[in-house]
């Protein structure tokens, strides 16, 4: 039993460092300078290590590295509040809440996901400029706050495990509808609402494509768009474009670091009830 648990140790040993080397690699290159990124055979370490590279590309004369920071941030948090409080109003409805064709409705919602977001993109983008929306972050963050179909359906699933008993003797008690919302479902769907906030985060904050398509004006445009502007006509910065990346990528692996155990227990929970 000892003999498989020791191998059964280093099997996962060996898994990390090979899923690990690639972050460790990225971040290497990062602290190189231009040369040695080309350099053959390659190193897997230098030194001294060039962390300027980080301040160059976050001075980068080409961009406004820090206010492109900050769209993104702000729009990333009022995208996560608006995930965060549209999928679990929905989802209540959809679980705890009787009414005629709950379930079709459900159903049709979910269909909607195999919508790929590319066929939308169109007809939205003409929607928005009828509109004057264009160039605004309103394209970027108001569909968060109109419950995404996957983000309701583990909210709803996390809700649907929660026995109704609960929700009808606070009906008895004299509670409405918000207040049973508020205080008997929300607080036991921490959860799944914590899964939402953590894949929403990710979601906008890597959004590429929208922002590339609904942004006209670099004041308003996000990192994730910023970080092409790294690649001149005739030349690369590939250090700088790495140090770029490692800054980026940096809050997101931290959120995920730290809230894992929750993000894990709400798939779990979404995944397993109702």
């Amino acid at each position: 039993m000892e003999k498989r648990k020791i191998l059964c140790y280093l099997a996962l040993v060996i898994l990390s460092i090979i899923f690990l080397f690639p972050l460790y690699w990225f971040f290497l290159n990062s602290v190189k300078n231009y040369e040695q990124i080309f350099q053959y055979p390659p190193k897997f370490f230098v030194w001294p290590m060039r962390f300027k590279n980080y301040v160059e590309a976050y001075q980068y004369s080409a961009l406004d590295f820090g206010k492109m920071l900050r769209n993104s941030a702000i729009i990333t948090i009022l995208s996560v509040l608006g995930a965060m409080v549209s999928s679990s109003i929905v989802g209540f409805g959809f679980s705890q809440i009787k009414w005629r064709g709950r379930d079709q409705v459900f159903m049709l919602v979910i269909l909607t996901m195999i919508i790929p977001t590319e066929v939308v993109l169109t007809p939205l983008y003409f929607i928005y400029r009828q509109l004057h929306l264009l160039d605004t972050w309103f394209p970027l963050i108001g569909p968060f706050f109109f419950a995404k179909p996957f983000y309701t359906f583990m909210m709803r699933q996390s809700m649907m495990g929660i026995p109704l008993e609960l929700s009808e003797s606070a009906m008895m008690d004299g509670c409405n509808v918000w207040k049973r919302f508020l205080y008997i479902v929300l607080p036991q769907s921490k959860p799944a609402l914590l899964a939402v906030m953590i894949m929403a985060m990710q979601d906008q904050w890597n959004n590429y494509l929208e922002p590339l398509i609904y942004i006209n004006s670099n004041s308003k445009q996000t990192i994730s768009v910023g970080l092409t502007f790294f690649s001149g006509m005739y030349n690369i910065q590939w250090n700088l474009v790495f140090a770029a990346a490692v800054i980026v990528a940096l809050p997101i692996l931290l959120v995920f670091i730290f809230m894992q155990k929750y993000f894990i227990q709400g798939v779990v929970v979404s995944g397993v009830k109702g």
